[in-house]
C-alpha cells in the first residue's frame, strides 16, 4: 500500500475500517460455522433453525467489537499515525479470531467455553505442560495462525484499496445495521419465548455461543397473565468464607503401640485411568493384585478432573471446597496426621505439583524440597519409569524402624497417552494425537486407534505397578502396608458425545478402578458404590481417628456396610448428585443448569416427566448435598440450606 488516508476533521474512523470490519465479519462467520453446526445438530424445526442462524450472525460480529473499538480509539487519538491504526486493526482482529476459534475447539470437545479452568491451565506453572502437545501439534497451530494472519493481511489490504473508491457508505451502513438488528431481535425473541415454554431445542443449545446472553420475558409475561413453564433454579452457593475444618476436634488412638504398628502407605494414582482398563489383558499385574486384595468394582472419582479427584481423595470433601482450602493453604487432616506420626515421606509426580496447586493444598504442610517432580523434558512414559525406579530406591534405602508413606502420580495415561514403542500390546494404534486437529469429525474415524493407544499407556502404567508390588513383596512389606491403586478420574472417547474429561459426570469420565490391599483383610470383590472421598476416611480411621467421620469428611469407610443413598462428583463449577435412579447437577459458580439435563444413574436420558418425578423423589438427598457443600465453612450454612429448600 502506498498511502493511507489520515482521519479528517469530524471523522471518527478511517475510511478503510468499515470495509475491513465487514470483511472480517465474513471471516469470523466462516470460523464460527462450526458453532452454528453444533447448535443446529439434528434440528429440522424452523424455530430453532431461525434462532441459531440469527444468533450466529449476531455474535460473530460481537466477537469483533473489541478490535473495532481499539482500532477506532487509536485512529482518533493518534490521527497522524495512520499506519499504527492499520497495525492495531490487523493485530486486534487476529487476536479476536484466534480466541473464538480456540474457544470453539474447546467447546466442541469438552462442552465448556473458555473459563476459569482454562485460564488456570494457561497461567499456573505446569498447566500447559500437562497437555503434552507434540511437535505436530505445534506445527499445526502455527499453520492455523499463519492462515488467519494471511487472510487478515489480504482483507486489510483490500479494505484500504476499496476505501479509495467512491461508494455509498451510508446506505451500506444502514443495510448492515438493519440486518444485524433484525437478527438481534429475532435471536432475543426466540430465546425469550423458548424460555417461557421451556423449549429444550433452543435452551439446551444456545450456550454453544461464547458469552451468550439470555433474554427472558418471564416478568413481562406475568404482567399479562401468561404462565411460564417452571425453571430449575437449584444451586449450591459456595464462597471462600473462613474454614471450619475439621468441624470438631478429632481424637486419635495411638497406632504405634507394640500391638498396633502404624501401617505403611503406598498410594499410586494414574492420570485419566478409567475402570474398564483394569482387565487381565491390559493391566495383568494390577489385575493379579486385585485378585488377592480388595477390588472395588463400582468406584467413582470425586471429580471429572485431577483437581477435584485428588482433593476428594485426600480431604474427603467435595471439589467445591477447593478455592477455600487453596486460599487458606490448608492441608488435609490426613497429611497432618501422617506428619504428626513421623512418617518418612516419598511424594513424587510425573506431572507438576504446582498444577493443580497441590503444593498449596494436599501437601501444604510438607516442605517443598520433599516434593519430587520428574524431568519435564522426558516423555511421560519415561518419567513414570524413572519415578518408579526412584520409589523402589526409596523403599530400599528407607529407615526400616519408621513407617513410610509414598504417594506417586503417574502420567502415561494422560493425553497424548504415552508408552514405549516396544511395549504396545494393542495393535494398531494411533501414532499421535494432534490437538490442533481434534474436532469430532477428525476423531471419529480413528477413535478405535486412539483407544488402543490409551490402552497401551494403561498397560505401561501396569508395568510400573508390577515393579513396585514386586519390591514390596521382596521386602515382605505387604503385611503391614496399605497399598492403593486407582485413577484420578476417567477418560471419555466420544461415547457420550465428548472427549477426555472435565466436561460431564458420565461414567466414562468419572468411574475409575480401585484396588486396595489392606493388611488383615481377606481378598474380596466389593460391588457396592464407593467414592474417592471414602479413601481419606478409611486412611484416617486406620491411623486412629475416633468419633463420627462427619466431623472431618463427607465420605465413609470403604469397608463400611452402612447404606448410602447418594454419592457426589464435582467439577470446576458444580457438583453432581448420583442416587439409585438419578444423576443430577447442581451449579455453584454459574446460574442455571442449561444443557445439563438430569439423567439416570448410568447416564440414561430421561424425559421431562421422569426428570421431575425423580428430582422430587430425591429431594432429601439433593438438599443434603447442598447442605454439605458448606458444612466445613464457618458461616452461611443455614442460609444456603434454606435457599436450597426454596429452590426445590
Amino acid at each position: 500500500m502506498k498511502t493511507i488516508t489520515v482521519i479528517g476533521p469530524g471523522r471518527l474512523a478511517p475510511p478503510w475500517l468499515l470495509p475491513f470490519v465487514l470483511l472480517s465479519w465474513l471471516h469470523m462467520l466462516w470460523l464460527t460455522a462450526g458453532l452454528l453446526e453444533l447448535g443446529m445438530a439434528a434440528r429440522v424445526l424452523i424455530w430453532p433453525t431461525l434462532f441459531h442462524f440469527s444468533a450466529w450472525l449476531v455474535y460473530s460480529l460481537i466477537y469483533l467489537v473489541p478490535a473495532l473499538l481499539i482500532t477506532r480509539a487509536v485512529a482518533w487519538l493518534l490521527p497522524r499515525m495512520p499506519r499504527l491504526a492499520v497495525l492495531t486493526g490487523l493485530v486486534s482482529s487476529i487476536l479476536c479470531l484466534l480466541f473464538i476459534l480456540t474457544d470453539g475447539m474447546i467447546y466442541q470437545l469438552y462442552n465448556f467455553h473458555f473459563n476459569g479452568f482454562v485460564l488456570n491451565l494457561l497461567l499456573t506453572p505446569g498447566g500447559m505442560e500437562s497437555l503434552g502437545s507434540s511437535n505436530d501439534t505445534y506445527l499445526s497451530v502455527a499453520l492455523l495462525i499463519a492462515r488467519i494472519v494471511v487472510i487478515q493481511l489480504v482483507l486489510i489490504a483490500l479494505s484500504i484499496r476499496v476505501a479509495r473508491v467512491p461508494f455509498a457508505r451510508r446506505p451500506l451502513i444502514k443495510a448492515v445495521a438493519g440486518l444485524w438488528l433484525l437478527a438481534l431481535v429475532t435471536e432475543g425473541a426466540s430465546y425469550g419465548i423458548a424460555d417461557l415454554k421451556k423449549d429444550g431445542a433452543i435452551l439446551d443449545t444456545a450456550r454453544v455461543y461464547p458469552f451468550f446472553k439470555a433474554v427472558r420475558f418471564r416478568s413481562l409475561a406475568a404482567r399479562f397473565g401468561i404462565e411460564a413453564a417452571p425453571r430449575n433454579s437449584i444451586r449450591a452457593s459456595v464462597d471462600t468464607a473462613r474454614l471450619q475444618y475439621p468441624r470438631q476436634p478429632v481424637a486419635f488412638n495411638a497406632v504405634d503401640a507394640p500391638d498396633h504398628k502404624a501401617p505403611n502407605i503406598v498410594w499410586l494414582v494414574a492420570e485419566s485411568l478409567r475402570w474398564d482398563q483394569l482387565n487381565p489383558d491390559t493391566m495383568p499385574n494390577t489385575w493379579a493384585l486385585a485378585r488377592r486384595s480388595q477390588h472395588f468394582t463400582r468406584h467413582y472419582s470425586s471429580g471429572n478432573g485431577t483437581r477435584e479427584g485428588l482433593f476428594g481423595m485426600f480431604y474427603g470433601l467435595y471439589g467445591s471446597y477447593w478455592s477455600s482450602f487453596l486460599s487458606a493453604r490448608r492441608s488435609p487432616l490426613l497429611m497432618d496426621r501422617i506428619v504428626e506420626l513421623g512418617y518418612q515421606l516419598d511424594l513424587r509426580t510425573s506431572a507438576r505439583f504446582s498444577y493443580p496447586e497441590f503444593d498449596k493444598t494436599l501437601f501444604a504442610g510438607v516442605p517443598v524440597d520433599q516434593l519430587q517432580e520428574a524431568d519435564g523434558n522426558l516423555p511421560a512414559w519415561q518419567r513414570d519409569q524413572h519415578n518408579t525406579s526412584g520409589l523402589i530406591e526409596f523403599l530400599q534405602q528407607r529407615e526400616t524402624q519408621r513407617p513410610f508413606m509414598s504417594f506417586y502420580f503417574l502420567e502415561s495415561t494422560h493425553a497424548r497417552y504415552y508408552f514405549p514403542e516396544d511395549n504396545a500390546p494393542n495393535q494398531p494404534y494411533a501414532e499421535d494425537i494432534n490437538y490442533a486437529r481434534m474436532s469430532k469429525a477428525d476423531l471419529l474415524p480413528q477413535i478405535d486407534l486412539i483407544r488402543n493407544r490409551y490402552s497401551n499407556a494403561a498397560h505401561w502404567i501396569d508395568v510400573q505397578v508390577g515393579r513396585i508390588v514386586e519390591e514390596l513383596e521382596r521386602q515382605g512389606l505387604l503385611d503391614n502396608t496399605i497399598l492403593i491403586v486407582t485413577g484420578d478420574h476417567g477418560e471419555e472417547f466420544l461415547e457420550r458425545g465428548s472427549w477426555g474429561h472435565n466436561s460431564h459426570f458420565v461414567d466414562e469420565q468419572t468411574r475409575v478402578p480401585l484396588v486396595v490391599s489392606m493388611p488383615g483383610r481377606e481378598p474380596q470383590i466389593i460391588d457396592r458404590t464407593t467414592s474417592h472421598m471414602d479413601i481419606a476416611t478409611t486412611l484416617l480411621q486406620a491411623l486412629g481417628a475416633q468419633g463420627p467421620s462427619q466431623h472431618y469428611s463427607l465420605g465413609q469407610n470403604l469397608f463400611s456396610s452402612a447404606p448410602r443413598s447418594y454419592i457426589t462428583i464435582s467439577d470446576w463449577h458444580s457438583i453432581g448428585v448420583v442416587t439409585g435412579d438419578l444423576k443430577f447437577r447442581i451449579p455453584y459458580l454459574n446460574d442455571g443448569s442449561l444443557g445439563w439435563d438430569p439423567t439416570g444413574p448410568a447416564d440414561q436420558p430421561l424425559n421431562e416427566a421422569q426428570q421431575a418425578a425423580r428430582i422430587d423423589s430425591n429431594q432429601k438427598d439433593i438438599l443434603s448435598a447442598i447442605r454439605n457443600s458448606s458444612q466445613f465453612l464457618s458461616k452461611g450454612v443455614k442460609a444456603r440450606t434454606e435457599a436450597g429448600k426454596l429452590a426445590l
